[in-house]
């Protein structure tokens, strides 16, 4: 199986990125059978449009699998669904004037004009999360991406696959903050170690590895 890994560089004043060490982390010690593109993106708005939609078009990919930072999360986070907005608090002056769409407040943006208002990830969730959980990685299912670049990242990719007619497996995992971030922390957040991150992120390769052999042996028949 040939699947995309991806993560975001640290953001937000934060030195580290967990979802970039943990995706670097598998890549260098992959499952067997698994092949692994690694792409850590910038975290800035539309950024998905213009990095990780180039790189699901890959040839012989056989899935996308998304990492990202959720602090103040306490658990390994399987998205559900992606949402057709972006909030970006980032945009300087002369962008938040020249956004002009059907939201209330300049921030808000429509991430792909026209399409369907929410996507839901191409992989069985509860299963994945209780996949993860089993390996030792405290897991739940989560039913809001944010509207932020992962939320972004979920949903922009979802809709290329669909627009597209690929049939790649794909979902998006958030993981807590570390706890050498947490530590810098005003007010106590929750963390989770790095070694467990690693744990439950690779189990969920291990899962779309197995799904994927899955489907082909099924459509092979």
């Amino acid at each position: 199986m040939h699947l995309l890994l991806t993560g975001f560089e640290p953001f937000g004043g934060e030195a580290v990125n967990p979802s970039a060490e943990i995706v670097r982390l598998i890549a260098a010690d992959p499952p067997s059978g698994v092949e692994i593109t690694v792409l850590v993106l910038p975290v800035r708005g539309r950024v998905t449009f213009e990095q990780l939609v180039p790189a699901l078009d890959a040839p012989g990919l056989d899935a996308w699998l998304g990492v990202g930072q959720a602090g103040g999360r306490a658990q390994l986070a399987v998205e559900r669904v992606g949402i057709n907005l972006l909030i970006d608090r980032d945009l300087d002056a002369a962008d938040a004037r020249a956004i002009q769409d059907d939201f209330a407040g300049p921030l808000e943006q429509t991430l792909v004009a026209g399409a369907p208002a929410a996507y839901f990830a191409r992989l069985p969730v509860v299963r994945l999360a209780a996949h993860m959980g089993a390996a030792g990685a405290p897991t739940a299912v989560s039913h809001s991406a944010g509207a932020y670049i992962c939320n972004e990242a979920l949903y922009v990719a979802e809709h290329h696959l669909t627009t597209s007619g690929r049939g790649l497996v794909s979902g998006f995992i958030h993981v807590p903050y570390l706890p050498e971030q947490a530590a810098t922390k005003h007010t106590p957040v929750p963390s989770m170690a790095r070694e467990t991150q690693l744990l439950g992120v690779r189990a969920a390769v291990e899962f779309v590895r197995d799904l994927v052999a899955a489907r082909a042996g099924v459509a092979a028949r």
